[in-house]
């Protein structure tokens, strides 16, 4: 007698789409853009190859979707950090990259990811959705703790030589990190009333 297939499990499609987010983000982390194929995604959210097209149109789609989805998880690691600061009278750029790093500790795949949109920004559509998330981050930046221009881009930079170590899952605590949380407190602008 032939066992007879495990039932199908019917999920909500919200449920659904959020689990081949997270497959492919997994994959692109791995592979970039071109070199991922959606089979594998599907194979790794075990779904089939049409529901990922007729759920999100095209590969270089559901990519941007993973972009977004790590952009908005850095957005809400910055928000709730400066939230919880704002008792705090410490640089809050400081406590941001504080926040951030340990993003990429628990989770290397947002510095994978990150890296592969910078570089399929050869793609013109890739390039704009990438540069609308980055400035908007750069905004988000600015508006919850109050830096100027070349403390956001200090920042930012800062930010990215964090996310090349995590990316090449550099040993240890690293001094870039040191390094990084001392020039932001460089940039951080002096508040009066504030030790």
């Amino acid at each position: 007698m032939s066992q007879s297939p495990a039932p199908r499990v019917y999920k909500p499609a919200a449920v659904r789409r959020g689990e081949i987010i997270a497959a492919a983000a997994i994959e692109f982390a791995e592979t970039g853009l071109a070199g991922t194929r959606l089979e594998a995604i599907a194979a790794r959210a075990e779904v089939s190859h049409p529901r990922i097209v007729q759920m999100f149109g095209s590969k270089r789609e559901l990519f941007l979707e993973v972009v977004t989805w790590v952009f908005d998880r850095v957005s809400e690691a910055f928000v709730s950090t400066a939230t919880a600061h704002q008792a705090n009278s410490g640089p809050a750029l400081v406590a941001l990259g504080d926040a951030y790093r340990r993003l990429l500790q628990r989770d290397r795949t947002v510095a994978l990811v990150l890296l592969h949109a910078y570089a399929a920004a050869g793609d013109p559509v890739v390039r704009d959705e990438v540069a609308a998330r980055y400035l908007t981050l750069q905004q988000t930046i600015t508006d919850l703790t109050g830096a100027d221009a070349m403390g956001v881009r200090t920042f930012v930079a800062t930010g990215l030589l964090v996310t090349v170590s995590s990316a090449l899952a550099l040993p240890g605590k690293r001094t870039d990190a040191q390094w990084g949380g001392w020039l932001l407190e460089l940039v951080t602008p002096v508040v009066t009333g504030r030790h």
